[in-house]
């Protein structure tokens, strides 16, 4: 853990300064006359720390993330799809002649991207050396990889209409939509049910790391990233055929690359590793598909205890600004952000939950399009700082602010926010209750 160190003359004086009170409130019990009085407060001291999570869970998502974005501080992040097929029935005569027409690669948009998609994208198509296999536990992550040829099957300059509801196509070559026909028409055993994965392998898609400047999404469905033979049966009236090849959805998966040469997270591991914000210039990081969260903690909650005999929380509210520059259109704030209770150990024990205690609690946007130093995300964490205080050692805790698991498996959504010491700083506002008697 890293803890922000701030001598108790000081952390006094920061603790007493912002307060506002109300009017005192007495009562008489016959000898013991009691007063009440509310401060509020937002110097509380917040500790921020980045954490990397070990791997995320990308096989199964029914999303290829495919493409490359470059953070204007956090480096380049580059996604890979890759895709396995079922074996499709194939039922047209054996004695017909037929005659294939082209090959085609077929991703859907699914409307996710970052990055500028005005600019022009190009992918490229791999054959897979080796078979996609899951791991023991049933998963594959996005740090996992398998082997694929050297030169691509194809090759695709575009510019990304991530939003319109087209299909990005990308033609392969005839050599392979051929061979591939001519083994099911002759009923080859090479492409038998039990032989066929192990016969075609399947594809990965990567960006084109000279040229991509946008990392976006497509559906993995039975529509969508299928490869399609167009082929038509010779006779004295054309007959237009296709053959499509589904994808295997449980062993799709993404591949995820964070390069962070050149920033202030270079030379850091890239596996199991925590930064606290003053090695980040002042700032605390989320980053889907890379798996970046922020750990929040509160080392001198107790020192309000000392402001009267007892010391009860009315409110906290916890107000998170994203820092000016870090965000755009290309790159738009995350509609969603969470709080989750963890122990000493991080491990998760409890959600922030609204106020009916039913629902995680998901930070609301407070967006000022005319002033982007005032928009912020809050949580209402009383409940939390209720119970907090007053705990010390083993029994404190701290917050986890993350994102949702689809956005960390399926998207590179990412917030950039500053510490107390920032252009913007974060703020948790209490306002108590203080009891004194006379």
């Amino acid at each position: 853990m890293y803890k922000s160190a701030c001598s108790f003359s000081l952390l006094f004086f920061c603790l007493c300064l912002p307060a506002c009170y109300d009017s005192n409130s007495t009562y008489s019990s016959g000898l013991v006359e009691s007063s009440f009085r509310n401060v509020t407060m937002d110097s509380c001291t917040v500790n921020i720390t980045s954490v990397l999570i070990d791997s995320l869970e990308t096989s199964g998502k029914g999303l290829a993330l495919i493409g490359q974005y470059r953070h204007p501080l956090w480096g380049t992040v580059r996604a890979s799809g890759y895709v396995a097929y079922e074996r499709p029935a194939y039922d047209t005569e054996a004695e017909a002649t037929v005659v294939l027409d082209s090959c085609m690669l077929s991703l859907s948009y699914s409307g996710n991207f970052v990055g500028d998609t005005t600019q022009v994208q190009q992918f490229n198509v791999y054959k897979l050396a080796d078979k996609i296999i899951l791991n023991d536990n049933g998963y594959l992550y996005n740090n996992s990889s398998f082997p694929y040829d050297a030169a691509p099957l194809g090759t695709c300059s575009f510019r990304p209409k991530p939003r319109s509801g087209e299909k990005l196509e990308i033609r392969l070559p005839d050599e392979l939509g051929r061979n591939l026909l001519d083994r099911f028409h002759s009923r080859d055993e090479a492409v038998s049910a039990d032989r066929f994965p192990d016969y075609f392998k399947g594809i990965v898609v990567m960006p084109d790391e000279a040229v991509s400047q946008s990392l976006l999404t497509f559906s993995v469905s039975d529509s969508s990233a299928i490869i399609v033979l167009y082929y038509h049966v010779s006779e004295e009236v054309k007959r237009e055929k296709t053959l499509i090849f589904s994808p295997n959805t449980e062993t799709q998966f993404n591949r995820i690359e964070h390069d962070r040469t050149g920033t202030l997270m270079d030379g850091y591991p890239l596996k199991q590793v925590e930064i606290p914000s003053r090695a980040l210039d002042g700032r605390g990081v989320l980053f889907g598909g890379t798996g970046w969260y922020t750990r929040l903690e509160f080392p001198h909650l107790n020192n309000i205890m000392q402001h009267g005999e007892q010391v009860n929380i009315e409110s906290a509210l916890l107000k998170i600004y994203p820092e000016p520059g870090t965000y755009s259109d290309f790159n738009p704030l995350p509609d969603s952000i969470f709080l989750y209770i963890a122990d000493e150990n991080n491990v998760v024990t409890d959600a922030v939950t609204d106020y009916l205690g039913s629902e995680v609690q998901s930070g609301v946007l407070v967006r000022d399009y005319a002033f982007e130093s005032n928009t912020y995300y809050y949580f209402d964490v009383t409940d939390f700082m209720q119970e907090e205080l007053g705990t010390i050692g083993m029994y404190k805790h701290n917050l986890q602010l993350v994102f949702s698991s689809d956005d960390y498996t399926g998207t590179v959504r990412n917030l950039t926010f500053s510490d107390q010491s920032g252009r913007s700083p974060i703020v948790l506002q209490l306002t108590y209750k203080i009891y004194e008697s006379y």
